[in-house]
This record gives structure tokens, sequence and C-alpha cells, in this order.
């Protein structure tokens, strides 16, 4: 528990005690000054004030002993008789401060010319009786909203580890696969150009420096995420030089919108996998990120020359991780699509609008 919680929790008791039972006094006083101030109704108020702090005390220690013996704890079923009899019990002590009260400050009144003090006591018993269970139930009713309120606590902290623990594994499959096909490209261009091979060796690990920056953070601005993929494009390029023909068009304003690291790298190398790799001319792939003028949400498109392939043997585990890290980060209003358009294949990613908000 934490100390802030259990703070604020001491607080709310002991304000819903002084409310409690601080109306209960002031009924009581109120009822006596009507009849104008005297001097009886004056230490008629101040026993009332009396019995009502001796009403805080034992439900203060009635709480306690609650707590201790553990008789409305949520394991177990409430012993309703020993609940019982105690409350008989603090309705018998009430009575008595009551009765100590009227000794302290009336000179014993309620023992004076008092004919049925018996069945006076008797009332008094029943009537304090009826005052602590009430008490008791509404503090069972605050104590079972508190766990109510507990267990749906504990139940979004469980998810949330558990979205965030599916999260690093899809990152952590993710970043073997950028690595493995980096290297594969740094390996056919290695049989072409040397030096172009160590420029793109020292690209490669700049990417990598970036990538296991971001992959401490569950999202990235757009931005930086660009000039991760500018870095990966140069050694692409490199490696395609004319067959890979690149244009870009990010609307001005979205610099600050928050996705997932590697998520349009993960789509372009998808395209110049499927695209550009089993090319022989030229091969364009486009990146592009507006707003819709409707929804607000985000668009982001990565497309490429070509046509989906029905036989592929590609398991598209890029497409797939980014797909689930969008929906775990943004929620079922986020989500990432794979389609054929008019020759061109393209991946769309949707940003809903309310986590799509610049950072």
């Amino acid at each position: 528990m934490q100390p802030d919680t259990l703070t604020g929790r001491r607080r709310d008791y002991w304000l819903a005690q002084c409310a409690g039972w601080g109306t209960l006094a002031a009924l009581g006083v109120y009822s006596s000054w009507g009849k104008g101030f005297t001097v009886y109704v004056l230490w008629f108020s101040v026993a009332k004030i009396f019995c009502a702090l001796t009403g805080l005390a034992l439900s203060h220690g009635w709480r306690s002993w609650l707590r201790r013996q553990g008789w409305l704890a949520r394991q177990r079923s409430a012993p309703l008789a020993r609940i019982a009899a105690a409350l008989a019990l603090l309705g018998v002590v009430q009575t008595g401060s009551v009765l100590l009260a009227e000794v302290l400050f009336r000179h014993g009144a309620i023992l004076k010319d008092n004919d049925e003090l018996f069945s006076t006591l008797a009332i008094l018993a029943i009537l304090w009786f009826g005052v602590f269970a009430l008490w008791t139930l509404l503090y069972t009713v605050a104590l079972s909203r508190r766990r109510a309120t507990q267990l749906e606590i504990e139940k979004l902290q469980l998810e949330i580890h558990v979205k965030d623990a599916e999260l690093r594994s899809l990152q952590a499959q993710l970043n073997p696969h950028f690595f493995f096909n980096s290297m594969n490209s740094i390996r056919a261009l290695m049989f072409q150009d040397v030096p172009a091979a160590a420029r793109a060796m020292s690209q490669l690990s700049g990417m990598m420096r970036h990538n296991l920056q971001a992959g401490t953070a569950d999202t990235v601005r757009l931005d930086e995420e660009l000039t991760a993929l500018q870095a990966y494009l140069a050694m692409e390029k490199l490696r395609f030089e004319d067959r890979l023909q690149l244009a870009q068009d990010v609307a001005p304003g979205l610099e600050g919108v928050m996705l997932p690291p590697m998520l349009l790298q993960t789509l372009v190398e998808n395209a110049i996998k499927h695209g550009v790799e089993r090319s022989i001319a030229p091969c364009q792939v486009r990146i592009a990120a507006h707003r819709e003028a409707g929804s607000g949400a985000v668009l982001l498109r990565v497309a490429n020359q070509g046509r989906l392939a029905a036989d592929s043997t590609s398991t598209r585990l890029g497409l797939a991780n980014a797909a689930k890290r969008l929906v775990l980060l943004f929620g079922a209003g986020a989500g990432c699509l794979l389609a054929e358009e008019d020759g061109w294949v393209v991946a769309t990613v949707t940003l809903p609008k309310e986590s799509a908000c610049a950072h």
C-alpha cells in the first residue's frame, strides 16, 4: 500500500467519524437550546458532547477490534452472532457513558424521580445498539467499496503488466528480424563495393544505437523515427542504387505524433524486401503522413510498386507485430492494414486522434 493512499484513507476515515458523531452531538445540542439559554441547557449540551466523544472512542476501538479479528475479511464469512453480541455490549457501555455524563454534568438528573429508570436505560441501550449497528453497516459498505476499487486497480495494473510484457516480447522479436535483414543487405553489398559496405556498417551501428535507446520507451516522436529511417534508407540506397526510388510527404505539424519505435522502419523494410528487391526495374517507395479531416486520426502510409504475392513465403512477422503493438498501445482504434491498390502495395497505419496528439 502506498503511503499517500494510506494517509488519504486515514484522513477520510477521521473526517467521516467527526462528521457522523459531530452531527449526532449537534442534534442533541440543538434540541436543548430550543428552550433558551440556561445553565441547565448548557450542562445538558456538555453532556451530549461528552456522549458523542465517548461514542467516537468506542466506534474507533470497535473498528480496531474488527480489523484485528478479521470479522469483515472478504475471505471469510462474518460471525453475525459475535458481531451482534459485541454491538449489544457497545450499547450497554455507551449507556453507561450517558449515566456518567448525567452524574458529572447534571448531578445525576436522570436518576432522580425516575420511576421507570430500568426501562429508560433499556431503551437507551437499544438505541445505542442501533447507532453502533448503523455505524458498522456503513463501515462495512465503505470497506466493500474500497476493496472493490482496489480489486479494479489491481486488475488494471495486471492488464498493464501483461500488455507491457507482450509489448517487450514483440519488440524482442522485431529487433533480430531487422538486424538479420540489415546484415544480409551488407553481405550482398560487400561483393560489390567494400567501401560502401563499410559505410553501411557505420549506418547500421548508428541505427542499432538508436534502436537500443528507443527500445526502452513504448513510443517515440515521428520526427525521431524519420531521422532513424533516413539512416536505414541511406544504407539500402547503397545496395540498390537507382532501383530504389524514394518519395516522402509528411504534413506539417505531425512531427510530434507518438508512435511505436521502429514502426515506420518495419513497414519500409517490408516494402523494400517485397518490392524493390524483387524488381529489376526502378521501384518507387512512398512514405506519407497526414491527418484525416473528419476523424482527426493520423494515417501513416508506406507504399511500394508491385503486387501482393499470394504464394509468398514471407511470414510478415514485422506487419503482424506492428498491428499488435498498435492495439496494445493505443487500443482497438489503432491498426495496420496491408492492401493492393492499382499496382501499389500499401501499408496503412491508423493512429486514433486521442492517441496521436503531438508531444
